[in-house]
């Protein structure tokens, strides 16, 4: 859970002066936003995240009014993540405080939460390291849920280590990172290839490639499905767009990943036609 302050200016920007733009403070977080977009297509969510103290009630009934269910922890020391997001055409810079949600406590999961489909920001695994993160894919496992994982930030990849980001999400069924988390994760630069690599131990990958589309690849699919055309105000909740409503399509089990993934592009590309990462 993360308080979005989204900056997007109207000109180029100039150093060391004021700089006219428009700017927005909402909630966000890629679970939250995911949690969001989800609900907005009338599925049940539950969303687990941290807090900081005092603002716990305030959350549950913003969330609440978003038809997401939110069982929040509330920290005594750390206030609620914050990151600033300066969007400039189909770039983002990001600034992150992460603030309670490095003391997230997945053990304190309720077991009756678990339902078809545990979503896991890579945010998470870096809040609660690389056992936790095993432990609650194996309690998702056991009680039969699909697993997706969206690993979240090539920065923070790298400050985790590749290779132990992988083994940390490693019993997910689902991996959606972008192109350059993709690459990060893999060494590979070629989409194809690092998809290939990552196929090897996620049964379906789904490289998000912005404007471009995505690289869906499974055991018998290889193959771009390219993005609707949009003039887009801000990327920012794209991707969890995109995998919302590709998991809906999932669950009600009537189109196969490739007509899932279309329709998932379609769904993110009018997600960015608004200042924010979650639906108005």
């Amino acid at each position: 859970m993360i308080r979005d302050i989204v900056i997007r200016p109207e000109s180029k920007t100039e150093i060391n002066t004021d700089n006219t733009a428009a700017i927005i403070s909402t909630t966000g977080g890629s679970a939250s936003n995911f949690a969001v977009w989800l609900a907005s297509l009338q599925v049940e969510t539950h969303l687990v995240a941290r807090v900081g103290k005092g603002d716990k009630v305030k959350l549950v009934e913003e969330f609440l009014a978003k038809g997401v269910q939110a069982h929040l922890q509330e920290d005594r020391k750390l206030p609620t993540g914050t990151i600033a997001i300066l969007v400039e055409g189909e770039n983002r810079t990001f600034f992150t405080e992460r603030g309670a949600n490095k003391n997230l406590e997945v053990g304190m999961m309720p077991v009756d939460l678990f339902g078809d489909v545990l979503y896991i920001s890579g945010y998470t695994v870096l809040s609660v390291g690389t056992e936790a993160t095993q432990k609650l894919i194996k309690l998702a496992r056991h009680h039969g849920m699909t697993i997706i994982c969206d690993p979240g930030s090539s920065s923070f990849i790298n400050e985790y280590g590749p290779d132990n980001f992988l083994e940390a999400v490693a019993g997910s069924d689902i991996l959606v990172p972008n192109l350059e988390e993709a690459r990060i994760l893999t060494g590979q630069e070629k989409t194809a290839l690092a998809a290939d690599q990552l196929n090897n131990d996620f049964p379906l990958v789904l490289v998000t490639m912005g404007a471009e589309g995505v690289f869906v690849k499974n055991a018998t699919t290889a193959e771009v499905v390219e993005a609707k055309k949009t003039d887009g105000l801000d990327p920012t909740g794209a991707g969890d767009a995109f995998a919302a409503m590709f998991i809906k399509e999932i669950i009600d089990g009537d189109r196969n990943v490739l007509e899932a993934a279309r329709s998932a592009c379609d769904f993110a590309a009018d997600a960015t036609k608004f200042l924010g990462g979650q639906p108005k």
